[in-house]
């Protein structure tokens, strides 16, 4: 530990030195690690199976607010598509497709306040959006920030990404679905764009897959929410790996009938990730 005579003595030395300079990052990455609430490790394979069923449970606990939600999200995923197919903007094809994965999270914090009502005995609401959001304004807001800048970025690139393959000339949607398994450039740019919508996902996941929930649930700052996320997946690989591939896979079945499966699927997964924050954080009564 540096003593403050050696810290100004350090200063007097170079005084233009970058602020954290002398912090030592094994010990910062440590108490990184050490921030936040107690996480639970070694959660069984399959739990996330389990939490989806316990997210069944709460929407037919509470079926009216939580298909609200997921006629929310249908509207804005035909809203979305709708002006692709006005504007005839194929290079957004790619970046509305994967975007989802980024504004959900944000759009399920009333499913998740409607979880912690039905944990406590109490009846959820229409109203648990403003109710959630009320607890930890600015903790949740944050987060949500912090999401539309990912989407942001990942637009930017997909952009970048299209302009490289077809130039900056957009061709009709048209020729861009109709080649879509038949032109080498289509494939490899679907590849590309794929690899790269992944691995911002991915990041965006290990934020997020508990830090809302626990916004919601406690007075916490993002930062804390964020880095006890990071930790409880981290923790447990394998488990978090599996409840991706979920969430995916259920999304993308959803997806597939005009959209009309998000009204199921979309309030499924929020509650279920409710029961995840559960069996990945430890609570403040230990439970």
């Amino acid at each position: 530990m540096t003593t403050g005579a050696e810290s100004t003595a350090f200063r007097a030395v170079d005084p233009d030195a970058p602020v954290g300079s002398r912090v030592d990052p094994a010990s910062a990455t440590a108490e990184l690690g050490a921030t936040g609430p107690a996480i639970r490790r070694d959660v069984p394979l399959t739990a996330g199976v389990g939490w989806l069923a316990a997210g069944w449970r709460d929407l037919r606990h509470s079926p009216g607010p939580s298909l609200a939600v997921g006629a929310l999200c249908v509207l804005i995923s035909w809203m979305l598509t709708g002006a692709m197919a006005l504007l005839d903007y194929a290079v957004l094809v790619l970046p509305m497709t994967a975007g989802f994965m980024f504004a959900a999270p944000l759009l399920a914090v009333g499913l998740y306040e409607g979880s912690r009502r039905i944990e406590v005995g109490e009846a959820p609401g229409y109203g648990d959006t403003a109710r959630a959001m009320r607890r930890n304004t600015f903790g949740i807001a944050f987060m949500g920030t912090l999401m539309m800048m990912f989407l942001y970025g990942w637009l930017r690139v997909a952009t970048l990404l299209f302009a490289l393959f077809f130039g900056l000339e957009a061709p009709p949607i048209e020729h861009i679905l109709s080649r879509a398994f038949l032109s080498p450039d289509t494939i490899l740019y679907g590849a590309a764009g794929t690899a790269i919508g992944a691995v911002l996902a991915a990041i965006v996941f290990g934020l997020t897959a508990v830090s809302l929930p626990m916004l919601v649930d406690r007075r916490v700052d993002a930062v804390t929410a964020a880095a006890t996320s990071m930790r409880a997946l981290t923790a447990n690989p394998m488990t978090a790996a599996v409840w991706a591939f979920l969430i995916v896979a259920v999304t993308f079945v959803a997806a597939l009938p005009g959209f009309l499966g998000f009204i199921v699927a979309v309030p499924v997964i929020g509650h279920a990730t409710w029961h995840a924050y559960r069996a990945l954080v430890v609570a403040p009564d230990g439970r």
